[in-house]
């Protein structure tokens, strides 16, 4: 399930899996290092039947954008160093959840994490669906959800968050919720180092 909080500011967790942190629009969260210094984002939702296909844009220091995802023919499931992978479409009806795994490397600005609802999920379906992102960094349990009021039922990519990669090797996360246009297919770009809805090559049709 999803976890649900109030707005929080940036902090660092001291929290076990067993008390997970809800991070509201707005709010951004300094991840302590662990031992594997890997991060794992996981997109799921609490309606049975539905599909939803959870996305990475890379952003370079040097500017390269790279698209990490297993929907489209320009996405690729890892980057060239590894740094961030997907674990594989999962189709609606499975119980396993779409998960991408992230790695600090000192070329990679940050990454933006999204979430495409497939059209046959119908209209409102990001929170009505109750849709969330968590990540888990060691027993530390950050979740993300479609909780902020969105007035278009047609909109079809939700951005959650982005996760920035710090100097010492450790994350900031950052809660942008930020949905597509009415009837837009295509995906989330980056300009100027900052996240821009709509901006992205357009998705195919599931």
């Amino acid at each position: 399930m999803g976890i649900f909080g109030t707005k929080s500011a940036q902090t660092t967790p001291t929290t076990s899996a067993s008390t997970p942190i809800s991070l509201t629009k707005g709010g951004t969260i300094s991840l302590t290092k662990t031992a594997s210094a890997t991060i794992e984002a996981s997109n799921g939702w609490k309606a049975k039947k539905k599909d939803y296909d959870l996305k990475a844009l890379v952003l370079y220091k040097d500017g390269r954008q790279i698209y990490v995802g297993a929907a489209n023919d320009d996405e690729v499931l890892s980057t060239p160093e590894g740094a961030v992978s997907h674990g594989g479409d999962i189709r609606a009806g499975s119980s396993d959840l779409e998960t991408i795994t992230i790695k600090w490397h000192p070329d990679i600005a940050s990454v933006a994490l999204s979430s495409y609802s497939a059209l046959e999920n119908g209209t409102g379906s990001f929170r009505e669906y109750g849709v969330y992102v968590n990540i888990k960094n060691g027993d530390q349990v950050i979740g993300i959800n479609a909780e902020d009021a969105n007035a278009d039922g047609y909109s079809y990519t939700l951005c959650f968050g982005e996760v920035t990669f710090k100097p010492d090797q450790t994350f900031d996360v950052t809660n942008l919720e930020m949905y597509s246009r009415r009837g837009s297919e295509h995906r989330i770009g980056y300009k100027h180092g900052r996240v821009v809805m709509d901006a992205g090559p357009e998705g195919k049709n599931k």
